[in-house]
């Protein structure tokens, strides 16, 4: 085997600091990125391993196929398997997301519920820098600032629980994990609909990407998923700046005024999302701190699920809508 194609060297670095012998849960979708994990996972010595498959009720008989493979390599390695199942459309519908989205709820909630039920902290999952290069894209498209510019992190928090998502892939582009698979002899399942133009995700990887590589001259991914690390860890150290003084109730107006523009955007997001328990948009947030810095009427805003915030004597309360009569 080449040992330019092995990913194991690379691999080991970034996960070096992370406990072999505990249980953690691989989220395996039985695509390439995932398989490749999987193989990295288990040769990197991580001995209590939880493959863990979510089938989304999507793709017919070949989401079928998925799970019966997945199933098939854990038993072959003698690994834990565990299996869940949504209703993504239903979700969608119910709820007013993109299949998309509700399909990553789903998941989401299935890899906590499996990580709690064996005990695991640690979820890994296999984004790689292609990933992280469109959701930057399409993060940026939407007027996104640095927290979502650099949403796919390699740690994460998975829940409010202390499960931490793990992306040791994401330091690895998709070239480099087929020419490892290859090296490697493994198998897989192709995703028929990684090919189809319905997907935002989709017209990014085979449309955008490969017009913008084609005006710059070269392979922007590396790049891209190298400023969105960059931006991770500078949203990071600015949060840290503000969390500790978004705990005060009532925030006091002047204290607010006294700090850069960036800075009163990160201490009103963090404390109306302690005040509500909502992560608040850039309008919602906007329209909270022209009501923190002015002196005139209105003094009271709408904000969503019911909540009110209110300016008084200085100082921002948020209060519970009280129902109608």
């Amino acid at each position: 085997m080449k040992k330019a194609a092995d990913l194991l060297p690379r691999f080991l670095e970034r996960v070096a600091d992370l406990p072999r012998t505990a249980p953690c849960v691989a989220g395996v979708s039985g695509g390439i990125d995932s398989v490749v994990l999987f193989d990295l996972l288990r040769r990197a010595d991580f001995r209590k391993i939880i493959v863990a498959h979510f089938h989304h009720g999507l793709r017919g008989r070949h989401a079928d196929r998925d799970a019966q493979f997945v199933r098939a390599l854990a038993r072959e390695a003698g690994a834990s398997f565990a299996a869940g199942r949504g209703r993504t459309r239903t979700r969608a519908v119910q709820h007013r997301e993109s299949l998309e989205e509700a399909a990553r709820r789903l998941r989401r909630t299935f890899l906590a519920r499996t990580a709690k039920k064996h005990a695991a902290g640690t979820v890994f999952l296999g984004h790689h820098a292609g990933d992280a290069a469109e959701t930057m894209l399409f993060h940026l498209a939407r007027g996104g600032g640095p927290r979502g510019l650099s949403s796919l992190r390699p740690q994460a928090p998975l829940d409010d629980t202390g499960i931490i998502i793990i992306r040791p892939l994401l330091g690895f582009t998709r070239g480099e994990i087929e020419s490892h698979a290859k090296a490697r002899q493994l198998t897989f399942c192709e995703d028929e609909t990684n090919t189809s133009r319905a997907h935002t995700r989709n017209r990014l990887r085979h449309d955008v990407l490969p017009a913008l590589a084609e005006a710059v001259g070269f392979d922007p991914v590396p790049a891209l998923a190298r400023a969105a690390d960059l931006l991770a860890e500078e949203d990071a150290a600015l949060d840290a700046l503000v969390r500790d003084r978004a705990t005060s109730l009532p925030l006091e107006t002047r204290h607010l005024r006294a700090e850069p523009v960036a800075l009163q955007r990160r201490w009103l997001r963090i404390w109306l999302r302690r005040c509500t328990g909502i992560e608040c948009d850039y309008d919602t947030i906007e329209r909270a701190r022209a009501l923190a810095l002015s002196t005139r009427a209105p003094a009271k805003m709408n904000l969503p699920c019911g909540h009110n915030l209110r300016r008084r004597a200085g100082k921002l309360f948020v209060e519970r809508a009280r129902p109608q009569k």
